[in-house]
């Protein structure tokens, strides 16, 4: 099946043959291939849908039975992509559609895509700038033609399943919708909250209510209905074998590192890096072995927990790092832990639930816990290190009016999303929180102990912490109380859901 092209059929037919050899492999996952290659000077892609080629059983048999009940993939994806052009939404030109074809041995269908390029996609683009503590020149005029192919949808009667940033491509300042795959009729209100999820950290409350007055009904909702789902979607992630997270084994030691992020954070230069299994197994030991010889500089030595600085290479950077060992203060808490996991998992599953919310917080970068006949005896937790002074410490005198008026405003804003999303944070003094300077952004407030949130809530404990802890710097003044209250009560105490449809912080 085929769109006519305008190429020799028995050439293409050729270079096909040859695809693993001039092709490039640009996305590799279980259902589905993503190729780029060049044929007669064009550049297109090609999508592989392999057949049952799964391990898993469930997924060979759920793989059979969406071919039996919707059909071949890449025919749907063909002719999807030419529903959309029929509509008038800017999309990549299908090209063909080959059924039985196949790569390296695996035998699946696949469907031919004009590329457009040069191009990237609407993520990667504003997160550029994103990073830079920038907004995108053009952000308007996105915004508008996300609005514009959306509501072209609706007035085709056409949904999309899946409507995020990333399958919007910008190309000489035009966007273009991808995944013909995931069209369908009608539009349903989740998809919509999908897109507003996906563009949380770009989007203003200007763009939301622009789009929800064209597309939507009624008033702009206070929450996003989808973020729970999303957020223990993201949950499963952080204990699992994958691409973001992987296991790592020692003796018995054992437990999860951080192999990479997606969306990089612009508080942390770790959140950038890709980690590999060797990274770790070559410097845990190494790590352990200087913790076990107390060769690493001493932060705090307390009953309760030991607190370490030093450096690991990770995925060829040379990373300064906090190391947490905690210990059991009290007897009962040898009781306590028969059934429930060590104090660095918590902290892990902590750290990753503020990550989740775009709260600025030390990066997580693997936990470890020993076990002996089933009994954890000891744990560890390791930590980016955050550089700079804390709260406690910082001169205030020496930031700009509106700068110290941001700083205390963001601090008190993140205890008001930590507050309203089913956690609390019941030591939040000054020295829990470092101040990180930024020429664009203003300083940042970064907490650097998750140890003290609890995944139970706590209203107004962690501001009150603050209030109180604040008292005894010496340049802290009322205005600066003020804004802290203001950043927690920033409507005058009607609260919104933390996980709602923009950034909590940004």
């Amino acid at each position: 099946m085929s769109d006519a092209p305008a190429t020799d059929t028995s050439a293409l037919e050729e270079a096909l043959r040859s695809l693993p050899q001039i092709g490039r492999l640009v996305k590799n996952r279980p259902y589905r291939q993503v190729w780029r290659f060049e044929h007669q000077g064009k550049a297109y892609f090609l999508k592989f849908y392999p057949r049952h080629a799964s391990d898993d059983r469930l997924h060979r048999v759920r793989d059979k039975f969406r071919r039996s009940t919707r059909g071949s993939p890449a025919v749907l994806e063909f002719t999807r992509l030419q529903t959309l052009q029929k509509a008038g939404i800017p999309t990549p030109r299908a090209v063909a559609v080959l059924i039985g074809f196949r790569i390296s041995g695996d035998r699946g269908d696949a469907v031919i895509i004009e590329a457009i390029e040069p191009s990237i996609q609407l993520d990667d683009y504003l997160r550029e700038f994103h990073l830079r503590g920038e907004m995108a020149p053009n952000h308007r005029d996105l915004a508008r033609q996300v609005r514009e192919i959306v509501h072209q949808l609706i007035k085709n009667k056409l949904g999309h399943e899946d409507l995020h940033l990333g399958n919007f491509l910008l190309a000489d300042g035009k966007l273009y919708l991808l995944d013909g795959y995931a069209l369908r009729p009608d539009m349903r209100p989740r998809d919509l909250f999908k897109l507003a999820y996906a563009a949380r950290s770009f989007a203003t409350r200007t763009d939301l209510l622009r789009a929800w007055r064209l597309l939507g009904e009624g008033p702009l909702p206070q929450h996003n209905p989808l973020a729970r789902e999303f957020r223990d979607e993201f949950l499963k992630r952080i204990t699992g074998d994958n691409r973001y997270f992987g296991p790592l084994q020692f003796d018995q030691w054992a437990g999860q590192y951080f192999r990479s992020y997606k969306y990089p954070r612009y508080w942390s230069s770790a959140s950038a890096i890709k980690v590999e299994d060797a990274d770790w197994r070559a410097a845990w030991p190494k790590l352990l072995h200087q913790i076990e010889r107390d060769e690493l500089r001493i932060v705090k030595r307390s009953p309760s927990v030991d607190v370490l600085v030093g450096q690991v290479m990770l995925g060829g950077n040379l990373l300064k790092v906090v190391i947490k060992r905690p210990r059991r203060r009290y007897w009962y808490r040898y009781i306590y832990d028969v059934f429930r996991r060590s104090r660095s998992w918590r902290s892990w599953m902590k750290a990753w639930n503020l990550i989740f919310r775009n709260l600025p917080t030390a990066w997580p970068l693997l936990y470890m816990e020993k076990r002996v006949s089933g009994y954890i005896t000891d744990s560890i937790s390791v930590f980016e290190f955050v550089d700079g002074p804390n709260l406690g410490q910082v001169d205030l005198d020496s930031l700009s009016p509106g700068d110290r008026e941001t700083l205390f405003r963001r601090a008190g804003r993140v205890l008001q999303v930590i507050d309203h999303s089913d956690m609390g944070h019941f030591d939040a003094k000054s020295s829990n929180w470092i101040v990180r300077p930024d020429e664009k952004r203003g300083p940042w407030p970064i907490l650097i102990d998750t140890d003290a949130v609890r995944l139970r809530r706590a209203p107004g404990r962690g501001i009150k912490r603050l209030l109180e802890s604040m008292r005894h710097h010496p340049q802290y003044t009322p205005a600066d109380s003020l804004h802290l209250c203001q950043g927690y009560l920033p409507f005058g105490g009607h609260q919104r859901e933390s996980d709602g449809a923009i950034s909590p912080v940004d």
